[in-house]
């Protein structure tokens, strides 16, 4: 009989993903073709959409009245980084 996985490391990785989560990066892998910020074609203008809509529903979730003030960076290292 397999035991169900009981997996306690979850600082080291976002591991295990929800499926919503893994459909949302596989659509964004699949659809999305343009670096956010970096040029002025259709691609990249829906990339920087993309990065906008996802700035404003943070803001909302936190109560941060301007959003422009979110910063987003590529991991918690970083973060700590920069606060410090």
């Amino acid at each position: 009989m397999d035991k169900p996985l009981i997996y306690l490391d979850n600082a080291a990785t976002s591991f295990p993903k929800p499926d919503n989560v893994i459909k949302a990066v596989a659509s964004t892998l699949r659809d999305v073709g343009g670096n956010p910020g970096r040029s002025g074609h259709r691609m990249s203008m829906n990339a920087n959409r993309l990065v906008f809509d996802a700035r404003e529903k943070v803001a909302s979730l936190f109560g941060v009245t301007d959003s422009s003030r979110l910063i987003f960076t590529s991991g918690a290292t970083e973060s700590l980084n920069l606060a410090i």
